[in-house]
């Protein structure tokens, strides 16, 4: 196996001023060979790096459409869940000064609002309802954000019940 070497070097246009007749010309076309290979060795680097980007660019792409393609099943899934009362059973019995029929209604509403394929948004302090049809990958924050609300009102809830429990004899 035989390897070649490609030296540049530049300091060759001193030399090609020095050296007079034909010596000077073989040197300018090294020279010129030289710079005609490292500016292909450039070129080369250059497009496989913008392979490699583009490859990057289409992992990313894939990889937020699984993603998308995950948070819309999840919603589905959790859109019927509501529909089928999830929210009563997680309210359980009033607390001590919650009104039933608030309860009910709380619930029903919930339901309602499910059975209509409408998912809860929070932005900006807002709440907001939009269509799980019309559900955006911009709008996953603004979702994520209303489910946490629900999640730590549900739980801060569900302590406040235990609390009581633990008080009574």
């Amino acid at each position: 196996m035989s390897r070649k070497f490609l030296v540049i070097d530049d300091n060759l246009t001193d030399s090609v001023q020095k050296e007079p007749g034909n010596g000077g010309r073989e040197l300018a076309r090294e020279r010129s060979r030289a710079r005609f290979a490292a500016a292909w060795v450039a070129a080369a680097r250059q497009k496989e790096l913008a392979h490699k980007r583009e490859q990057a660019r289409k992992r990313k792409q894939e990889e937020e459409e699984a993603t998308w393609e995950r948070f819309v099943r999840t919603e589905r899934r959790q859109l019927q869940l509501r529909k089928d009362g999830q929210l009563a059973r997680l309210l359980g019995e009033p607390l001590p000064g919650e009104l039933p029929a608030l309860l009910n209604k709380l619930a029903a509403e919930d339901r309602r609002q499910a059975e209509r394929g409408l998912v809860a948004l929070m932005s900006g302090g807002k709440t907001s309802y939009k269509h799980i049809a019309d559900l955006e990958p911009d709008d996953m924050p603004a979702r994520i954000a209303a489910n946490r609300l629900r999640t730590t009102w549900l739980k801060e809830r569900r302590d406040e019940w235990l609390d009581g429990r633990e008080i009574q004899p």
